[in-house]
């Protein structure tokens, strides 16, 4: 008989295919562990927890919700736990990045979350720690930390009873005593003054008559009154009398409008200040906002004026402050410094300048953007060039703050405008920018707001 025409019982095939089944999962754990935690290869980096409960190898690692790597090992080193990630080589995190131990959910699994820092600081390498990191993700500590505050509350809860029942019991039962005492003599007054309460409804009952009866005496009078006050009005609008003559003769307005035009005059200012009001908006090319500037100025004399702005900045300058942190591993404290970079959009900023014209040019200074500087403008016919400076500070490898721009004058009243801002400034490129406006002055805000009609 041969093997071909061997016929197997069910039973021994059935034990041949479980063999064949459990030999390829085998195989599959065997390949799957020989592979790398990371595809595509990549770098470890480390970090040190004051716990680490919940966490465990083949745990995520992420950055703003994007896996960027994998837990590969957990340890212990002088006390605290030691974290080996696998980070995607194609990710680069600066050096002063932080990484966070946080939990999905309440009672989610645990993962690394890696907050990047400043982008022009140089990269962490193969074998670097984070030089901080925050357990604060810890469920179990977060437990323990409500359930102490939950038995404070207990505590105080059970003081406030015991005070209440002890040394407070009989002053509330005193409260309630006293309170019926005084429904008690007050209804007691009630019924001893019952009959003076009658008496004064019924005499204030009396009086609202004998004034009714006034009011019917004296409607007679009170329409020879009426007739007397329309007899002077009528007067005073046919001219007749002194007051009539006061009112209806021109002569006499206009020399009540000659001595208001001499005390403004003797007061003034409003004919020698001229007034100006502007807007233009600028569109920076490099972030594709716009930033808009609400211009107003006062001119003082012919060539000393008040410039104010209020500017409205969708990317304002970053702030940046230095943080001192002192981190101890082992007994030994290592104080690190690192950088806080903040970013508030949509800053509303406020400019006022004392400008002074000599010639074509025009040299101001004050509060530029809400920090002070200078600035010299040139003028000549429809074309202008205004410079500014300010923000001077030299922290953080800061430069002033250099912004250039020209004009040109389609109109009296419309303008366009382009030139760049910021552009010495090492942390970015040069702001370009272009836009337009318009201006309004004197005679023609006098019109927008119905002030034509004033005497010049």
């Amino acid at each position: 008989m041969t093997l071909m025409n061997l016929k197997l019982k069910p039973e021994i095939k059935v034990g041949i295919f479980a063999a064949a089944a459990i030999a390829i999962v085998i195989f599959a754990t065997v390949r799957v562990g020989d592979q790398s935690v990371v595809s595509g290869g990549g770098y470890d980096l480390f970090a040190v927890f004051s716990n680490v409960a919940g966490l465990y190898p083949k745990a995520s690692v992420e950055v703003a919700g994007v896996d960027v790597g994998v837990v590969k090992e957990i340890g212990l080193k002088e006390g605290k736990a030691e974290v080996k990630m696998a980070i995607k080589k194609k990710i680069k995190l600066p050096e002063n990045s932080v990484a966070f131990l946080k939990t999905r959910g309440f009672l989610g699994e645990a993962y690394v979350e890696i907050i990047p820092g400043d982008p022009s600081l140089p990269v962490l390498k193969d074998g670097d720690f984070f030089l901080r990191t925050d357990s604060g993700g810890d469920v179990t500590s977060m437990v323990n930390q409500f359930n102490a505050v939950a038995g404070d509350v207990k505590d105080i809860t059970g003081t406030i009873k015991e005070w209440v029942d002890e040394e407070q019991g009989g002053a509330v039962a005193d409260t309630v005593n006293n309170f019926n005492d005084f429904v008690r003599v007050l209804r007691e007054v009630s019924l001893r003054n019952e009959q003076n309460l009658d008496r004064i409804m019924q005499n204030m009952a009396d009086l609202t008559h004998e004034l009714k009866g006034m009011v019917a005496n004296s409607r007679g009078n009170i329409e020879i009154s009426s007739d007397r006050i329309a007899s002077i009005s009528q007067k005073i609008d046919e001219g007749r009398g002194t007051i009539g003559k006061l009112v209806n003769d021109p002569e006499t307005v206009n020399k009540l409008n000659e001595s208001l035009d001499n005390l403004t005059e003797a007061l003034g200012g409003y004919k020698q200040m001229e007034l100006g009001l502007g807007f233009h908006t600028e569109y920076l090319r490099a972030t594709g906002d716009f930033k808009n500037y609400f211009d107003a100025s006062f001119g003082i004399t012919p060539d000393e004026a008040l410039l104010v702005s209020l500017v409205s900045d969708t990317e304002p300058p970053l702030k940046r402050e230095n943080r001192t942190t002192d981190i101890t591993v082992g007994g030994v404290t290592t104080s690190v410094q690192t950088e806080t970079i903040a970013l508030q959009r949509n800053k509303l900023l406020f400019s006022a300048q004392m400008a002074k014209k000599f010639y074509n040019f025009t040299i101001r200074g004050g509060l530029i953007e809400s920090t002070g500087g200078l600035g010299l403008d040139f003028s000549q016919g429809p074309l202008g060039v205004q410079f500014s400076a300010f923000d001077f500070q030299t922290k953080f490898n800061s430069k002033p703050h250099l912004k250039a721009m020209g004009t040109l004058a389609l109109t009296d009243n419309l303008y366009v405008t382009g030139g760049a801002d910021d552009f010495i400034n090492p942390r970015q490129p040069v702001d370009f920018f272009f836009g337009g406006g318009f201006r309004l002055v004197d005679d023609q805000i006098k019109s927008l707001l119905g002030l034509s009609s004033l005497k010049r």
